[in-house]
């Protein structure tokens, strides 16, 4: 038998779904409020709640599509638990930028967590969403987007890294961003953002949380889209809030990721035109050269490039004209390689 579940404010019987707002009064000078969106699919029997967010950084949207495909396919009436769903940082969202030009500080939102009923626009914002719609999850997806030619992979953070996180938060984080099914899992070993990420504070309070970039800034890319929808049912099922069976790639990899951008990147010391020998997804070995950089007075090869370390080519540079300084290749260590 379902229950009545309250989020928000917003009271929604089981088997059904409702939208509903976050509504942050005398906002703006002119005295407009600002309106947080959210929705909520309650399911036919009791169970999790399951927290996706899509935008907090306003332009990266490609995770929307995936959401509404998913809407579309699950039934409540077959359903356990809860869905939520947020769009968390409307200003941004409706700006088309990275942080609102009302609150233009570096990381956006994502540097605010949990908020602050008296700070920043931001900071008011994330503080609305966080008590209302985050803390009773027990499990969270905050979606992102990379570069356009980035690959698909998921930030977690390995067991250590939180002094307040347990190990078994810690594992089920690593459970779900494999079970996204991305074929890069990436996983933080060293503190990052101040512990001020909405995916930092949630591991702090013992909520599972993973952060998936999708490559394909600034438009939505079919094949990314399908995986986002898959990844979403996979957690689904797994959390026992659908029927059906997880679908995984049959290979995926573990980067580690450090703070020091140094330690994996490539950098050019001389200035030119770069010219790479690599492609994304290659497996490199330290020394092994990776690209040159060119004079386009002489066409003459001024510097080349080689592997700091055993890798993989996580990123290229697109623009080819450098400047000394400038990194052209990251290439972080592989961790392990999961069989599926």
């Amino acid at each position: 038998m379902g229950e009545i579940v309250t989020v928000g404010g917003c009271r929604v019987e089981a088997e059904a779904r409702a939208c509903g707002y976050l509504t942050l009064p005398d906002f703006f000078a002119d005295g407009q409020s600002v309106e947080i969106p959210f929705l909520v699919v309650n399911g036919a029997r009791p169970g999790p709640r399951l927290y996706v967010q899509v935008a907090q950084h306003g332009s990266e949207v490609q995770g929307l599509e995936a959401v509404r495909r998913l809407l579309e396919e699950i039934d409540e009436k077959e359903m356990a638990g809860a869905l939520i769903y947020c769009l968390p940082n409307p200003l941004a969202f409706r700006e088309r930028v990275r942080a609102t030009m009302f609150d233009p500080r570096p990381g956006g939102m994502n540097r605010v967590w949990p908020g602050d009923p008296a700070g920043s626009p931001t900071e008011r914002m994330a503080y609305a969403v966080w008590t209302e719609l985050v803390k009773g999850a027990d499990a969270v997806v905050d979606l992102h987007t990379g570069n356009r030619h980035a690959p698909v992979w998921v930030f977690y953070e390995a067991h250590g890294v939180s002094e307040k996180a347990s190990r078994e938060t810690a594992e089920r984080s690593e459970e779900m961003a494999r079970l996204f099914g991305a074929p890069l899992l990436y996983v933080e070993t060293e503190p990052y953002g101040g512990r001020k990420t909405l995916r930092a504070c949630c591991v702090d309070e013992g909520i599972p949380a993973i952060v998936p970039e999708l490559g394909g800034a600034g438009y939505f890319d079919e094949e990314i889209v399908g995986l986002v929808v898959r990844g979403l049912r996979n957690i689904m099922i797994d959390m026992g809030m659908i029927d059906g069976e997880v679908e995984l790639p049959e290979r995926q990899t573990v980067l580690k990721w450090t703070a020091d951008p140094k330690a994996a990147g490539v950098f050019a010391n001389k200035g030119g035109v770069f010219l790479p020998s690599v492609r994304l997804g290659d497996i490199v070995r330290e020394g092994e050269e990776v690209g040159v950089i060119y004079s386009p007075r002489t066409f003459q090869v001024v510097e080349r490039l080689v592997a700091p370390q055993d890798g993989y080519v996580f990123s290229v540079r697109e623009n080819p004209v450098v400047n000394a300084g400038d990194r052209v290749l990251a290439v972080p260590e592989i961790m392990r390689v999961l069989e599926n």
